[in-house]
């Protein structure tokens, strides 16, 4: 049986191009067992899908030995622009790859990094009511500008009965003072009478002596009960002396007693005076008047206006970081505007160990994580400018750390 012969047509329309390929097939057959004959099957045609125009072209030629033509300058052309597209390509990554080299070389970044400021909760020292309220929320307060007040009747009471107790504490210290110098006046009473019956005794004492007496025994026991009465007298008023000068102080120790009182009510009064402990900006204000408040219970939050960026690096980061280092931030509040700082301290410890359990790896399986460290990244006053006061604590940022030159 002789092979197919094929033809293949190309035909060019001006606005549409379609092939059609007409396969014309002969076959010869030899006389079969009941020596009928086999007919040649119809030609089939089938359209190929729409392709860009191209000059009209007839291509008669085997297709099971078909070759691409050779030598055609289009085809050339194509395969430069291939070459030096690739080219391109491949330059481009290679660039880009050694920049991002590079880029890790010098710098580390994180975006686990927030705004932090000092925030102080102000509360109350004392309990009470609150009569006036003299701020609003997120207004700009003064350091010692007042706040709010407490009623301060209950206080003033007690600052005047403090002041009662001092006054009548100090009133005994006249008393106790004219009882110390009666003490000293009987003391020297005594003591000049113990002198003279001492006198008296001696001279009864020598004149009994002998055999010529000159007075009897009995005036001289008499004499000798004189002299030992003196002095027991004496004695006496000694005593006196001291009670009188103990009891002095203590009428002094009750007199201070009394002026601490009287300090504590003027103090406990001044607290009902809610002042600001420094220059900040108010928030999440807790205060309305009438509002029945108890020692150390939060009112408000006073927010500093220094900020500054505490960034969690990787431990595997902080090989090259130190202090001083220079720092680039954005910070999502402002698109775009970088930012730049430096590296003041490192944390004395990973942020897992100042949680509220920190982890024990020595029990039960043990799975390696990555720790972070907080890094405490301070503003450039001119760069971290914003008089509208939009960069509070909380605020999300990139941060990026120059560790080498």
């Amino acid at each position: 049986m002789a092979g197919p012969s094929n033809k293949v047509l190309v035909e060019t329309r001006p606005k549409l191009l379609k092939w059609y390929v007409m396969i014309e097939t002969k076959a010869t057959t030899t006389g079969t067992g009941r020596g009928g004959d086999a007919r040649s099957p119809q030609p089939e045609v089938r359209p190929i899908p729409e392709l860009q125009t191209y000059p009209r072209v007839e291509i008669s030629q085997d297709l099971a030995g078909a070759q691409p033509a050779t030598g055609n300058p289009r085809h050339f052309f194509r395969r430069l622009l291939y070459a030096l597209l690739a080219a391109a390509v491949t330059a481009a990554a290679a660039w880009s790859a050694y920049r991002w080299w590079d880029y890790t070389r010098i710098w580390v970044k994180t975006d686990n990094a927030y705004v932090a400021a000092h925030i102080h909760q102000v509360s109350s020292r004392v309990a009470g009511t609150v009569s006036e309220v003299l701020i609003e929320e997120n207004q700009v307060v003064a350091a010692g500008q007042l706040l709010a007040r407490l009623d301060a009747r209950d206080f003033e009471v007690k600052r005047q009965q403090a002041l009662a107790l001092l006054a009548q504490a100090r009133a005994q210290v006249q008393p106790a003072q004219a009882r110390i110098a009666q003490a000293q006046s009987d003391v020297t009473r005594e003591q000049v009478r113990a002198t003279k019956a001492q006198q008296d005794l001696e001279r009864a004492k020598q004149l009994s002596q002998g055999g010529n007496a000159a007075i009897s025994q009995q005036e001289f026991d008499t004499a000798q009960a004189l002299a030992d009465g003196a002095l027991a007298g004496l004695q006496s008023a000694k005593s006196a002396l001291q009670a009188a000068e103990a009891g002095i102080g203590v009428v002094e120790a009750q007199v201070k007693v009394a002026e601490a009182n009287v300090k504590e009510a003027e103090l406990q009064l001044s607290y009902t005076d809610i002042q600001a402990p420094t220059a900040g900006r108010i928030g999440k204000k807790n205060l309305e008047s009438g509002n029945r408040v108890q020692p150390g219970q939060a009112l408000l939050a006073l927010v500093q206006p220094n900020v500054w960026v505490v960034a969690n690096f990787k431990e595997t980061q902080l090989a090259c970081m130190k202090p001083g280092q220079a720092v680039r931030l954005w910070v999502d509040a402002f698109p775009g505007r970088e930012v730049t700082g430096r590296v003041e301290s490192l944390a004395p410890a990973s942020g897992a160990q100042f949680a509220l359990l920190p982890p024990d790896n020595a029990t039960g399986n043990f799975t390696k994580i990555v720790q972070r460290v907080p890094v405490k990244i301070v503003f450039d006053n001119q760069s971290a400018s914003d008089p509208e006061g939009r960069l509070v604590p909380g605020l999300s940022a990139i941060v990026e750390v120059k560790v080498r030159e």
